[in-house]
């Protein structure tokens, strides 16, 4: 096999151990933490130090090997084995025995995977564990009882609620789904239907006949409450839609379910914003059978990553769904964790909704994902505009998802201009992926291993290894140790900016600012200084708005970037 020690990293799929001595102790911990993430490779003879690592090699690795499926049969140390028979391998290299276990992400049915026999044991080598760029670290209770809670087979929004009842319900969000069900469906047998049996069809409202109890469900009250109704038994319960498309303002437009002008629930929600965040999209027209269409496949892709967010939701975790529209992104985030594999997610075609009946009532008027294929059809839309890849990220404590559809480029002219006139005769001896790899250090401010393994579709260490390949050239910097490095443009292109943009004979001279330029420049003459921190906090842009308005005012001569990595600060050019 080959295998470049040089390139490797730690990251939160990558964990090297040393074992001269047998199998490491704080092996279960990242085993624990590996299935409750999103999977990842463990390599036992391999000695980590300062961020360098050392093969070390493994003795007698037949009896380790043993010992680690022994343990994983044993229900008293660890809760599930969820290795197969290919999962581990024993590898030579330099001479020396190195064993790779490949630790999958457990299916939610079997979450959480923990050490012992107490899944909320604090015991330090006990309980349950997470992945995350720090490292494995112990879950919360809260943590815990939500992966337990996602492990029942009954959907979470078909709960029936004590105490609430149909008067809970607002009945213009009642007659609004009924009309719409009606315009796409007018022979539908439940549009006649009277409130009560409407809402049971739907599964906004339900019996237990075992119990002899009946009331609406968590899925109605969700769909058609009050929002304060809705809070109640969703105390966390927050939707908010903002839209920043002008510099001058901290939002264009906002809408947020607690403002009391409205029902505030999730129905609601998606039709209030739905044409505000797809309008002006400037993307080609659709011809089918000679007509011109309207809607687009980045329209229709839009609509359901607002879909699945409101579908995927877990209700019960604090921070709420957050929809951002930006001048160049979209941006959806909701509570929650995936309950399928982050590539699964990706490549489609397995569908597990957190709530079936919202997902069973949005799909009844021809809203949200088909047969796991939501986030496949958005990818497709976003590759037929050569725009960069969609970024998915999952984060925990607490539990979150965040896509973000940036409508830019896949490799801007601008960026590769930049890579050209500086690097010259030895643009040409990048490769594709190293290119990539620039590009969007210099749009995104800097890259990351997850962020790179999403945009060429590879594995962890192939996207290690164009990073450090990078690092060894002195394109790039690294900041930051492990799992969390961050990968910032050199020095090269710091020092080398202004002169490239001296030579640029298709410069625009003129030296007239836009708003969003003069709150930069005013920020630094009364600050001395701004940083893209400082710019997403105290002035409200995005991090690429921020990086786009700094690199153009660097084009114009006005300010100068000084200082690499985390570091970075922008101040006005003197000379």
């Amino acid at each position: 096999m080959e295998f470049d020690i040089y390139t490797l990293v730690e990251n939160d799929e990558i964990e090297c151990k040393e074992a001269l001595g047998g199998l490491p102790k704080d092996l279960w911990e990242t085993y624990s933490a590996f299935a409750n993430s999103n999977g990842g490779t463990l390599f036992l003879g391999i000695k980590e130090k300062s961020a360098k690592f050392f093969f070390t090699g493994v003795k007698d690795e037949e009896n380790i090997i043993k010992d680690l499926w022994d343990n994983l049969n044993n229900p008293k140390k660890v809760s599930a084995n969820i290795l197969g028979n290919n999962s581990i391998e024993i590898l030579t290299i330099e001479g020396a025995k190195v064993i790779k276990i490949n630790v999958p992400k457990a299916d939610r049915k079997a979450r959480p995977v923990y050490i012992g026999e107490n899944p909320f044991n604090e015991s330090k080598h006990s309980g349950t564990f997470r992945r995350n760029y720090s490292g494995d670290y112990k879950c919360s209770k809260e943590e815990i009882k939500r992966m337990i809670a996602d492990q029942l087979d009954e959907s979470q929004d078909s709960l029936i609620l004590q105490d609430f009842d149909i008067d809970d319900l607002n009945q213009d969000t009642i007659d609004g789904f009924r009309n719409r069900l009606r315009a796409l469906k007018p022979y539908h047998p439940w549009i006649a239907l009277d409130d009560k049996t409407f809402l049971y069809k739907l599964g906004a409202y339900d019996k237990d006949r075992k119990l002899g109890k009946e009331g609406i469900t968590a899925a109605g009250l969700l769909m058609f409450g009050e929002e304060r109704s809705i809070t109640d038994e969703f105390p966390n319960y927050f939707l908010d839609y903002r839209e920043k498309i002008s510099e001058e303002v901290r939002w264009d437009y906002r809408l947020i379910s607690s403002d009391g002008t409205w029902s505030g629930n999730i129905f609601d929600f998606y039709f209030k914003i739905i044409n505000k965040i797809t309008d002006n999209l400037n993307v080609p027209f659709r011809t089918i059978n000679g007509i011109r269409q309207e809607d687009t496949r980045v329209h229709e892709a839009v609509r359901e990553a607002v879909a699945n967010a409101l579908i995927h939701a877990d209700y019960r975790l604090p921070r709420g769904i957050v929809i951002e529209k930006g001048k160049t992104y979209f941006k959806v985030s909701n509570p929650g964790n995936l309950r399928i594999t982050r590539e699964e997610a990706l490549k489609g075609g397995i569908s597990d909704p957190r709530n079936q009946n919202i997902f069973k009532m949005f799909n009844l008027l021809g809203i949200g994902e088909r047969a796991g294929s939501g986030l496949e059809n958005i990818q497709l839309a976003w590759k037929e505009q050569q725009w960069i890849a969609p970024d998915l990220e999952e984060s925990y404590g607490p539990d979150r998802i965040i896509l973000t559809l940036r409508t830019v480029s896949m490799l801007p002219k601008e960026s590769v201009d930049l890579l050209k006139a500086i690097l010259k005769e030895q643009y040409i001896k990048l490769s594709k992926d190293e290119v990539m790899a620039l590009v969007t250090a210099a749009q995104e401010e800097y890259v990351t291993n997850n962020r790179l393994q999403q945009l060429l579709d590879t594995h962890a260490i192939n996207s290690n290894k164009i990073l450090s390949t990078l690092v060894d050239k002195g394109y790039l910097k690294a900041d930051g140790i492990g799992r969390g490095t961050k990968y910032y443009l050199s020095e090269i292109f710091n020092n080398n900016y202004l002169l490239w943009n001296e030579n640029d004979k298709n410069q625009n001279n003129d030296k007239r600012f836009s708003n969003e330029e003069k709150l930069i420049i005013n920020y630094i003459n009364n600050n001395k200084f701004i940083t893209n921190l400082i710019a997403r906090n105290e002035l409200g842009f995005s991090k690429t708005t921020a990086s786009r308005l700094f690199n153009r005012l660097i084009k114009k001569g006005v300010i100068v970037r000084i200082g690499s990595g985390s570091k970075i600060k922008y101040i006005i050019n003197e000379s």
